[in-house]
């Protein structure tokens, strides 16, 4: 089945929107001393914490020797701090230090500043509307991946 021209600008829009968050979000990180998947990395921490690397690892799809190296910096950062699960000394767990969740609050204000210069001719309806729109089309992705997991079953 062919898309049609809407879905398609759709589609570019929402590409194109990304990688321009994507490239003002990376130009900030450097300048505060983080990477992309240094912050991607805090972010999934700070969502789901304590987590542990397999966890990280599921979520990021990335092998687990890169991102060991990407944790042991933000260690080294002090950043996140790594600690033995009490209940199952086995198990190594992660989460943001309070300098951590500074900087990563700092970070993600910085990014939706920036996002909301963009919004500015937008009235509040139609940032409602646009929160609406832009919602249901998540939900409707999320439960088709959702059916595609349970056919995979």
């Amino acid at each position: 089945m062919a898309s049609s021209k809407e879905t398609k600008i759709i589609d570019k829009t929402i590409r194109d929107i990304h990688k321009n968050l994507v490239k003002y979000t990376k130009g900030t990180l450097r300048e505060n001393n983080l990477t992309m998947p240094r912050f991607l990395v805090l972010w999934y921490i700070t969502k789901y914490q304590p987590v542990n690397m397999s966890f990280l690892h599921d979520k990021m799809h990335m092998a687990n020797s890169t991102l060991t190296v990407i944790v042991d910096k933000l260690v080294d950062d002090e950043l996140v701090k790594r600690y033995r699960n009490p209940k199952d000394r086995r198990i190594v767990l992660l989460e943001l230090t309070e300098k951590g969740d500074k900087k990563l609050c700092k970070m993600l204000d910085i990014r939706q500043n920036f996002l909301e210069k963009a919004l500015v001719n937008l009235n509040d309806n139609d940032k409602e509307k646009l929160i609406m729109l832009l919602g249901t089309v998540l939900g409707n992705l999320e439960e088709l991946l959702k059916e595609g997991e349970n056919n995979n079953e």
